[in-house]
């Protein structure tokens, strides 16, 4: 018993310790089992507890079922007053049962030990604003953003736009312009003199796709192929398209560039091949 009182005073101090560490470093708040104070679709913030990072409510009313769901999506550290103390960048989206998923960012420090709101970060539905991810750069914070693009809707992004920003008393302030990149990759695809096709193997990490752009004039048929039944085939502008496996064939109404996205609908990463052929 002597043996076991001794082990335990030698380790109250690193104890001791390690509490104080945890109580004057941001890393250590745990931000998915933690109370929100976000906007959701309210012109006003709510409390909205996580644990484990989601908080869902459900209430049957007359006629319809009332439902919330609230989830972390994304959290980040960086110093960003100078004070060489991280911060805490939090991302966190709200459905309340429809297809709206509007986002909402927050940057906490520590004061007094405790976790504080310093300032939000805007966020928007989906394409429209939606957030995707952020990260701290010298000091700044970078915030990347959905942009559905002139003929895009709010289900699917073309663009992801970068904005840099200076945390200055209390506020969030540009610094710079803003950079724009597709969301998917694209790749204009030409034929060798004398074919009507292309052959070509790709490698698409899995979740994400690609898109190939080809000319062609109106009446012409285009037919798209490849060889693995994890690659979802889409033509983005309108035609009349008959689907089949693995493959699809596109009367073309009008003369001009096509857009053919290829997506990897697997958890692992494939290579495919991708046939094209315009006749």
């Amino acid at each position: 018993m002597r043996s076991l009182a001794l082990i335990g005073v030698l380790l109250l101090p690193f104890i001791l310790v390690d509490t104080a560490e945890g109580q004057s470093n941001i890393r250590s708040v745990d931000f998915k089992n933690f109370t929100f104070s976000a906007h959701c679709v309210e012109d006003s913030p709510k409390n909205y507890t996580v644990k484990n990072g989601e908080y869902s409510y459900e209430k049957q009313e007359d006629g319809y079922v009332d439902r919330l769901f609230f989830n972390v999506t994304h959290i980040a550290y960086g110093d960003l007053n100078g004070d060489k103390q991280d911060e805490a960048i939090v991302l966190t989206v709200c459905n309340t049962g429809g297809t709206g998923n509007f986002s909402e960012g927050f940057v906490f420090g520590l004061k007094a030990g405790k976790p504080t709101l310093l300032v939000r970060i805007p966020g928007g539905d989906r394409g429209y604003g939606g957030l995707r991810e952020t990260r701290v750069e010298n000091g700044l914070l970078l915030v990347e953003s959905n942009d559905a693009g002139e003929n895009g809707a709010s289900c699917c992004p073309e663009f992801i736009v970068t904005t840099k920003y200076r945390l200055a008393a209390g506020r969030l302030v540009k610094a710079g312009p803003e950079t724009r990149r597709e969301v998917v990759p694209t790749k204009r695809v030409t034929f060798a003199k004398g074919t009507t096709g292309s052959t070509f193997k790709v490698k698409i990490p899995a979740g994400e796709a690609v898109r190939y752009i080809v000319g062609a004039r109106a009446g012409q048929r285009l037919s798209v192929s490849t060889d693995n039944d994890q690659a979802s085939l889409r033509l983005i502008e309108d035609a009349n398209v008959t689907e089949g496996i693995n493959n699809f064939l596109a009367r073309l109404p009008k003369s001009g560039d096509y857009t053919i996205e290829v997506e990897n609908t697997s958890a692992d990463d494939i290579e495919i091949t991708v046939n094209i052929k315009i006749t």
